[in-house]
Protein backbone atom coordinates (compact mmCIF):
# COMPACT_ATOMS: atom_id res chain seq x y z
CA UNK A 1 0.00 0.00 0.00
CA UNK A 2 1.61 3.26 -1.17
CA UNK A 3 1.21 5.99 2.07
CA UNK A 4 2.59 8.81 0.15
CA UNK A 5 5.87 8.10 2.04
CA UNK A 6 3.84 8.06 5.44
CA UNK A 7 6.21 5.79 7.23
CA UNK A 8 6.76 6.01 10.97
CA UNK A 9 9.61 7.78 11.94
CA UNK A 10 11.04 9.85 14.85
CA UNK A 11 9.48 13.03 15.72
CA UNK A 12 10.72 14.59 18.69
CA UNK A 13 8.65 15.66 21.78
CA UNK A 14 7.55 14.83 24.96
CA UNK A 15 3.99 14.67 24.65
CA UNK A 16 1.39 13.70 26.72
CA UNK A 17 -0.95 10.83 25.99
CA UNK A 18 -4.96 10.07 26.60
CA UNK A 19 -4.40 8.16 29.21
CA UNK A 20 -1.76 10.03 31.03
CA UNK A 21 -4.03 13.64 30.80
CA UNK A 22 -7.07 10.82 32.72
CA UNK A 23 -4.72 9.83 35.57
CA UNK A 24 -4.13 11.97 38.43
CA UNK A 25 -1.99 10.59 41.35
CA UNK A 26 -1.60 7.33 40.16
CA UNK A 27 -5.29 6.49 39.90
CA UNK A 28 -7.40 7.25 36.49
CA UNK A 29 -9.92 9.73 37.49
CA UNK A 30 -11.93 9.02 34.42
CA UNK A 31 -10.88 5.16 34.25
CA UNK A 32 -8.63 2.85 32.54
CA UNK A 33 -8.91 2.46 28.48
CA UNK A 34 -7.01 -0.25 28.72
CA UNK A 35 -9.68 -1.89 30.91
CA UNK A 36 -12.73 -1.97 28.80
CA UNK A 37 -10.53 -2.72 25.57
CA UNK A 38 -11.86 -6.12 25.30
CA UNK A 39 -15.81 -4.86 25.47
CA UNK A 40 -14.97 -1.55 23.08
CA UNK A 41 -15.63 -3.37 19.70
CA UNK A 42 -19.15 -4.27 20.91
CA UNK A 43 -20.09 -0.56 20.88
CA UNK A 44 -22.69 0.93 18.59
CA UNK A 45 -21.22 2.07 15.53
CA UNK A 46 -20.79 5.90 14.01
CA UNK A 47 -22.51 7.44 11.47
CA UNK A 48 -22.32 5.44 8.31
CA UNK A 49 -24.31 8.62 6.43
CA UNK A 50 -22.10 11.07 7.84
CA UNK A 51 -19.03 9.20 7.46
CA UNK A 52 -20.20 8.76 3.47
CA UNK A 53 -20.71 12.51 3.35
CA UNK A 54 -17.47 12.83 4.81
CA UNK A 55 -15.70 10.43 2.44
CA UNK A 56 -17.43 11.84 -0.40
CA UNK A 57 -15.72 15.30 0.27
CA UNK A 58 -12.25 14.18 0.76
CA UNK A 59 -12.90 12.77 -2.56
CA UNK A 60 -13.04 15.52 -4.05
CA UNK A 61 -9.28 16.21 -3.56
CA UNK A 62 -7.97 12.60 -4.22
CA UNK A 63 -9.60 9.18 -5.49
CA UNK A 64 -7.75 7.66 -3.14
CA UNK A 65 -7.24 9.24 0.11
CA UNK A 66 -4.81 7.88 2.80
CA UNK A 67 -6.23 9.34 6.15
CA UNK A 68 -5.41 8.73 9.52
CA UNK A 69 -8.02 8.11 12.50
CA UNK A 70 -6.29 9.60 15.59
CA UNK A 71 -7.35 8.05 19.07
CA UNK A 72 -9.10 5.29 16.47
CA UNK A 73 -9.82 2.97 19.83
CA UNK A 74 -10.40 -0.61 18.79
CA UNK A 75 -10.73 0.67 14.99
CA UNK A 76 -14.45 1.21 14.27
CA UNK A 77 -13.86 4.50 12.50
CA UNK A 78 -10.64 3.07 10.95
CA UNK A 79 -11.94 -0.11 9.66
CA UNK A 80 -15.31 1.83 8.33
CA UNK A 81 -13.02 4.27 6.41
CA UNK A 82 -11.87 0.94 5.26
CA UNK A 83 -14.71 -1.04 4.00
CA UNK A 84 -15.65 1.87 2.21
CA UNK A 85 -12.21 1.73 -0.63
CA UNK A 86 -9.78 4.16 1.71
CA UNK A 87 -6.35 3.38 3.46
CA UNK A 88 -4.28 5.02 6.52
CA UNK A 89 -3.67 4.41 9.85
CA UNK A 90 -5.16 4.31 13.16
CA UNK A 91 -3.48 6.04 15.91
CA UNK A 92 -4.29 5.25 19.35
CA UNK A 93 -1.87 6.10 22.91
CA UNK A 94 -3.35 3.13 24.89
CA UNK A 95 -1.30 -0.42 24.11
CA UNK A 96 -4.62 -2.72 25.21
CA UNK A 97 -6.50 -0.69 22.75
CA UNK A 98 -4.21 -0.96 19.52
CA UNK A 99 -3.83 -5.21 20.48
CA UNK A 100 -7.58 -5.54 20.36
CA UNK A 101 -7.77 -3.23 17.19
CA UNK A 102 -5.20 -4.96 15.20
CA UNK A 103 -6.41 -8.38 16.59
CA UNK A 104 -10.35 -7.88 15.35
CA UNK A 105 -9.08 -6.11 12.11
CA UNK A 106 -6.80 -8.68 11.20
CA UNK A 107 -8.27 -9.18 7.78
CA UNK A 108 -7.74 -5.60 6.92
CA UNK A 109 -4.22 -4.91 5.83
CA UNK A 110 -5.55 -1.68 4.26
CA UNK A 111 -5.09 -0.04 7.72
CA UNK A 112 -1.79 0.27 10.03
CA UNK A 113 -2.12 0.56 13.46
CA UNK A 114 0.66 3.05 15.21
CA UNK A 115 0.53 3.20 19.60
CA UNK A 116 1.01 7.05 19.72
CA UNK A 117 -0.15 9.74 20.99
CA UNK A 118 -2.09 12.67 18.56
CA UNK A 119 0.03 15.42 19.41
CA UNK A 120 3.52 12.92 18.39
CA UNK A 121 2.27 10.47 15.80
CA UNK A 122 5.77 9.74 14.02
CA UNK A 123 4.40 10.07 10.19
CA UNK A 124 6.21 12.34 7.84
CA UNK A 125 5.43 15.39 7.07
CA UNK A 126 2.72 16.33 4.32
CA UNK A 127 1.84 12.70 4.05
CA UNK A 128 -1.77 12.64 4.38
CA UNK A 129 -5.39 13.48 2.57
CA UNK A 130 -7.37 13.63 6.13
CA UNK A 131 -6.86 13.22 9.69
CA UNK A 132 -9.75 12.07 11.82
CA UNK A 133 -10.32 12.35 15.23
CA UNK A 134 -12.61 9.67 16.31
CA UNK A 135 -14.48 11.13 19.60
CA UNK A 136 -11.30 12.01 21.16
CA UNK A 137 -9.89 15.22 20.12
CA UNK A 138 -11.14 16.38 24.07
CA UNK A 139 -8.18 13.91 25.36
CA UNK A 140 -5.35 16.21 23.70
CA UNK A 141 -3.76 18.98 24.38
CA UNK A 142 -5.43 21.29 21.75
CA UNK A 143 -2.53 23.27 20.10
CA UNK A 144 -0.28 20.59 20.39
CA UNK A 145 -2.75 18.30 18.51
CA UNK A 146 -3.91 20.74 15.68
CA UNK A 147 -0.01 22.10 15.50
CA UNK A 148 1.04 18.23 14.38
CA UNK A 149 -2.12 17.88 12.41
CA UNK A 150 -0.89 20.95 10.16
CA UNK A 151 2.39 19.40 9.87
CA UNK A 152 1.41 15.94 8.49
CA UNK A 153 -1.05 17.30 6.47
CA UNK A 154 -0.62 17.95 2.98
CA UNK A 155 -2.05 21.03 1.44
CA UNK A 156 -5.70 21.20 0.90
CA UNK A 157 -5.99 18.44 3.03
CA UNK A 158 -8.97 17.72 5.29
CA UNK A 159 -9.53 18.00 9.40
CA UNK A 160 -12.48 16.71 10.91
CA UNK A 161 -13.39 15.91 14.87
CA UNK A 162 -16.18 13.56 15.27
CA UNK A 163 -18.42 13.07 18.72
CA UNK A 164 -20.59 9.90 19.16
CA UNK A 165 -23.03 9.59 21.97
CA UNK A 166 -25.74 8.54 23.47
CA UNK A 167 -29.53 10.89 22.54
CA UNK A 168 -30.10 12.38 25.85
CA UNK A 169 -32.67 15.06 24.51
CA UNK A 170 -34.88 13.05 23.17
CA UNK A 171 -34.89 9.23 24.06
CA UNK A 172 -36.55 8.69 27.16
CA UNK A 173 -35.14 5.32 27.92
CA UNK A 174 -31.46 6.65 27.99
CA UNK A 175 -32.30 9.54 29.90
CA UNK A 176 -34.52 7.22 32.39
CA UNK A 177 -30.91 5.27 32.81
CA UNK A 178 -28.92 8.17 33.08
CA UNK A 179 -31.59 9.10 35.97
CA UNK A 180 -31.23 6.32 37.49
CA UNK A 181 -27.38 5.91 37.61
CA UNK A 182 -27.38 9.45 39.87
CA UNK A 183 -29.85 7.67 42.04
CA UNK A 184 -27.23 5.01 42.54
CA UNK A 185 -23.92 7.10 42.41
CA UNK A 186 -25.24 10.75 43.01
CA UNK A 187 -20.99 12.07 43.34
CA UNK A 188 -20.46 10.54 40.16
CA UNK A 189 -18.39 13.17 37.64
CA UNK A 190 -19.46 11.57 34.56
CA UNK A 191 -17.00 11.90 30.86
CA UNK A 192 -19.69 13.58 29.10
CA UNK A 193 -20.15 17.34 30.36
CA UNK A 194 -16.85 18.45 29.20
CA UNK A 195 -16.87 16.55 25.75
CA UNK A 196 -20.26 18.75 25.17
CA UNK A 197 -18.91 21.87 26.60
CA UNK A 198 -16.12 21.23 24.11
CA UNK A 199 -18.19 20.38 21.27
CA UNK A 200 -20.05 23.72 20.95
CA UNK A 201 -16.61 25.36 20.43
CA UNK A 202 -15.48 23.34 17.77
CA UNK A 203 -17.06 24.96 14.69
CA UNK A 204 -15.30 28.53 15.61
CA UNK A 205 -11.92 26.68 16.57
CA UNK A 206 -11.79 25.25 13.14
CA UNK A 207 -12.48 28.60 11.44
CA UNK A 208 -10.53 30.53 13.06
CA UNK A 209 -7.08 28.46 13.35
CA UNK A 210 -4.48 29.59 10.71
CA UNK A 211 -4.30 27.74 7.89
CA UNK A 212 -7.69 26.04 8.35
CA UNK A 213 -11.55 26.91 6.95
CA UNK A 214 -14.43 26.33 5.74
CA UNK A 215 -16.02 24.12 8.36
CA UNK A 216 -18.35 22.28 7.88
CA UNK A 217 -20.77 21.22 11.15
CA UNK A 218 -22.84 17.86 10.66
CA UNK A 219 -25.05 16.18 12.95
CA UNK A 220 -27.04 12.76 12.71
CA UNK A 221 -29.50 11.05 15.22
CA UNK A 222 -30.20 7.83 14.35
CA UNK A 223 -31.86 4.55 16.09
CA UNK A 224 -29.85 1.70 16.64
CA UNK A 225 -31.71 -1.58 16.95
CA UNK A 226 -30.04 -3.09 20.37
CA UNK A 227 -30.78 -6.09 22.83
CA UNK A 228 -30.31 -6.73 26.21
CA UNK A 229 -26.86 -8.29 25.85
CA UNK A 230 -25.41 -4.95 23.38
CA UNK A 231 -26.56 -2.46 25.51
CA UNK A 232 -24.92 -3.63 28.81
CA UNK A 233 -21.83 -5.02 26.69
CA UNK A 234 -21.92 -0.94 25.57
CA UNK A 235 -22.24 -0.06 29.28
CA UNK A 236 -19.12 -2.47 29.96
CA UNK A 237 -16.88 -0.17 27.45
CA UNK A 238 -17.75 2.67 29.66
CA UNK A 239 -14.30 4.23 31.26
CA UNK A 240 -15.44 6.70 33.69
CA UNK A 241 -18.48 4.92 36.03
CA UNK A 242 -16.08 1.92 37.46
CA UNK A 243 -12.90 4.26 38.44
CA UNK A 244 -15.05 5.88 40.73
CA UNK A 245 -17.60 3.51 42.11
CA UNK A 246 -17.34 0.32 44.63
CA UNK A 247 -17.24 -2.77 42.24
CA UNK A 248 -20.44 -3.81 44.25
CA UNK A 249 -21.93 -0.40 43.07
CA UNK A 250 -20.41 -0.85 39.36
CA UNK A 251 -22.30 -4.32 39.67
CA UNK A 252 -25.49 -2.79 40.82
CA UNK A 253 -25.26 -0.16 37.86
CA UNK A 254 -25.03 -2.77 35.39
CA UNK A 255 -28.31 -5.14 37.10
CA UNK A 256 -30.17 -1.60 37.06
CA UNK A 257 -29.63 -1.43 33.76
CA UNK A 258 -29.67 -5.12 32.29
CA UNK A 259 -33.65 -4.85 34.64
CA UNK A 260 -34.73 -1.81 33.11
CA UNK A 261 -34.46 -2.74 29.36
CA UNK A 262 -35.53 -6.14 30.24
CA UNK A 263 -39.13 -4.91 31.47
CA UNK A 264 -38.93 -1.47 29.18
CA UNK A 265 -37.59 -3.51 25.92
CA UNK A 266 -36.90 -1.10 23.77
CA UNK A 267 -36.77 -1.72 19.88
CA UNK A 268 -33.76 0.35 19.32
CA UNK A 269 -32.05 3.42 21.05
CA UNK A 270 -31.12 6.77 19.44
CA UNK A 271 -27.30 7.42 18.91
CA UNK A 272 -25.92 11.14 18.26
CA UNK A 273 -22.92 11.57 15.45
CA UNK A 274 -21.70 14.44 14.75
CA UNK A 275 -18.49 16.31 13.12
CA UNK A 276 -16.90 19.43 12.22
CA UNK A 277 -14.95 19.14 8.97
CA UNK A 278 -12.17 21.91 8.03
CA UNK A 279 -9.76 21.93 5.13
CA UNK A 280 -6.24 23.00 5.48
CA UNK A 281 -5.75 26.44 3.03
Amino acid sequence: MDKRNGAVGAHPGNHKTMENKMCAAGRPSFGSFSEVAQAYPKRPPYSRRVLKILVEHVKTLTDSPIFADIGAGTGATAYALADMGLSGYAIEPDSEMVATGKRIGAARPSVSWINAPGECTGLADGSLDWVCYSTSFHWTNTSDALRECMRILRSRAFFTITCFLTDLETDPFQIEIESRIRDLAPALRRARPPIVGEMSTYETLLNQYPGLGNCIALTSTEAVPMTEEQYINYWKSSHDIPSQVSPEVWNSILQMIAETFRSRRPASLRFRSAAWHAQRG
